[in-house]
């Protein structure tokens, strides 16, 4: 399990239960950050930190699937849950394991679950990363559109231009972008 995600790890469990838990992961090198006997301490102890959360279907003031959707976004769920369970309505951050579980399978869903978790945070920043690569692109090519406009220049001549003023500034060349948007803006109205 990666580093982080086992940062956020959150047992939640009736008493009982949740020391038994503990010890299967603490035998198998995991530490929780957290171990909670109720699902508002769950809530809480989960926060906004994208927890991942190892519950039970019952907790003594919620059922496992009302914390799992009061939790929403901000974590994902491991349930533990009897063998007649039938799930009432489709949650995207609940995976659900049916009771007895061998204590094998128990380690190796939560380690799977970790790292799709530690995956799709890597995959999330690369998205972020793009779009943020995407909208400076688009907007030094808008004011490459208006030096070429308002001061005639080829495209190459007007990239030079802005290149030229980012280096010469020692900003990024999408920050003199937007500075050349706004002061064109500016002078417009």
């Amino acid at each position: 399990m990666s580093e982080t995600t086992m940062e956020r790890l959150v047992i939640a469990a009736p008493e009982n239960v949740a020391v038994r838990l503990t010890g299967i992961l603490r035998t198998a090198g995991i530490a929780p950050a957290s171990v909670c006997h109720a699902g508002a301490q769950a809530l809480e102890a989960a926060g906004q930190s994208g927890a991942l959360l190892l519950t039970t279907y019952r907790l003594p003031d919620m059922a496992g699937e009302e914390l799992a959707r009061r939790l929403g976004e901000a974590g994902e769920v491991l349930m533990i849950v009897p063998q007649d369970y039938a799930e009432s309505e489709e949650t995207d951050n609940v995976l659900t394991l049916r009771n007895p579980i061998s204590q094998d399978a128990l380690v190796q869903a939560l380690r799977a679950l970790a790292h799709c978790l530690s995956r799709m945070e890597k995959l999330r920043l690369k998205a972020d990363k793009l779009e943020r690569t995407l909208e400076d692109r688009k907007i030094v090519d808008r004011a490459k559109g208006r030096l070429m406009d308002t001061l005639h220049l080829s495209e190459a001549e007007a990239h030079y231009r802005i290149q030229k003023q980012s280096m010469d500034s020692g900003r990024r060349i999408a920050d003199v972008a937007r500075e050349i948007l706004e002061s064109a803006e500016i002078a417009a109205s």
